[in-house]
């Protein structure tokens, strides 16, 4: 009997010892609880909070029609796609992401049927007008500056908290500082504001007319929502930290232009989708170069193998 409890004893000891080394097993998690973890979980989570505190000013009505709106149709418009070109039918994340930051932006008295209309070129872009399975433009603003062209469609921004008091931009700064950590996109960041904050401090030195309100609400709030949700966007921005760097200043000069010589409404647009144009670009002739020097490498190692 003695033994006997000797024995059991050194198994609950073994037993305890060996479940603290493997520890104790985790719950599976979710598919959602997976999904809220990843970059793009993050930024619609992000999403939804500025669309609730934003909402806080328009009586929330007209925004949240909007945003229903908008989603309901980017929804229809991937599923009919995916449908058409026979992938597995499922609910697209970057479609409802697109949708939101284009519901966010138009003004909440924008007509139903410009909001739909706006959702899908954007997304219809986004099939369309790509590389392999990237996208070259920034489906939202291309969507939003088509709609502004064609229909003169209003923005207000007021995803960007552009209609609340000046000291809830903290929590929209708040925000981008978190997405942009989590997708490694300070650079990019640091230079396009940079940039943009330079060029129309020297047009306000120079004295040219009305630059300040670049500055100003809702002017600067559309330029940082802008900068963190859409410059940012991993399939349309360059991933190394130099061509971060350009792609930023590009987005900056072209929208200092453009505010001064295209639209005051939509300066902010043209410059992303420059800088989007760019990064196609400079990835084809990059990619080319290399590919070519691939080549001469291989054939200059044959050479070199066969003497």
């Amino acid at each position: 009997m003695e033994m006997e409890r000797i024995n059991t004893a050194q198994e609950t000891v073994s037993n305890n010892t060996e479940s603290r080394k493997k520890g104790t097993p985790s719950k599976k998690k979710t598919g959602i609880q997976k999904f809220v973890r990843t970059p793009k979980g993050i930024v619609l989570f992000i999403l939804v909070i500025l669309a609730v505190t934003g909402l806080s000013y328009t009586g929330g009505s007209g925004g949240i029609k909007n945003v229903l709106l908008a989603v309901g149709t980017g929804l229809m418009v991937d599923f009919v796609v995916t449908y058409i070109t026979g992938r597995p039918l499922k609910i697209s994340d970057g479609a409802i992401i697109t949708a939101v930051i284009i519901s966010v932006i138009l003004s909440p008295t924008t007509s139903w049927y410009n909001v739909m209309f706006t959702t899908v070129i954007g997304l219809l872009s986004k099939h369309l007008l790509k590389d392999k399975r990237k996208p070259w433009l920034n489906p939202a603003a291309f969507g939003l500056l088509i709609s502004a062209t064609l229909f003169s469609t209003g923005e207000s921004w007021w995803g960007g908290l552009s209609m609340l008091p000046a000291w809830m931009t903290i929590l929209l700064l708040i925000s981008g500082f978190i997405i942009v950590d989590r997708i490694n996109k300070f650079p990019l960041i640091l230079s396009f504001f940079s940039v943009y904050m330079l060029f129309f401090l020297i047009m306000g030195i120079l004295g040219v007319a009305s630059v300040g309100d670049a500055f100003r609400m809702p002017y600067i709030n559309a330029a940082l929502f802008l900068g963190f949700f859409m410059l940012t966007d991993p399939p349309t921005s360059p991933a190394k930290y130099r061509d971060q760097v350009l792609f930023g200043i590009i987005a900056g000069v072209v929208s200092g232009l453009s505010f001064l010589y295209i639209s005051k409404l939509s300066y902010l647009l043209f410059g992303v989708l420059i800088a989007n144009l760019w990064k196609v670009v400079q990835s084809k002739y990059f990619n080319t170069n290399r590919a070519k020097d691939s080549r001469i490498g291989n054939v200059q190692n044959k050479r070199i193998t066969s003497e």
